[in-house]
């Protein structure tokens, strides 16, 4: 079996999502654009960090239900784009708010793991 196909295929859907991720994340953060590079990398290297698993998922779902695929990709393009509006909100939160605010987000991350291990 020729495994070329399959990387080919993979390349075109991982430069959908990026394009469809960028462009969501453009459209929930314009004030990216005017960011400084430092900055947009920061954004950036958030939303690669979470590429793999997001793809991993995406594939996964696509898999078990063939006709959610459509859903699984939106999905992983929010998963990405969320990670840039995080990053971008943690650069531009001063660093007096930002321990509060990761304290929060950890409380949001307990309740959110509490509830998906209870159903």
């Amino acid at each position: 079996m020729n495994a070329r196909p399959n990387l080919a295929r993979l390349d075109e859907l991982g430069q959908r999502l990026a394009d469809q991720t960028f462009h969501t994340l453009i459209s929930l953060c314009p004030e990216i654009r005017s960011a400084s590079p430092a900055r947009q990398e920061a954004v950036c290297a958030a939303m690669r960090a979470r590429v793999a698993p997001a793809i991993d998922r995406l594939l996964e779902d696509a898999r078990l239900a063939p006709c959610l695929a459509e859903a699984a990709f939106h999905n992983a393009v929010l998963t990405l784009a969320l990670a840039g509006v995080e990053a971008l909100q943690a650069k531009v939160a001063s660093p007096k708010y930002q321990a509060t605010n990761q304290v929060s987000n950890q409380s949001r991350k307990a309740r959110h793991a509490q509830h998906v291990h209870h159903h």
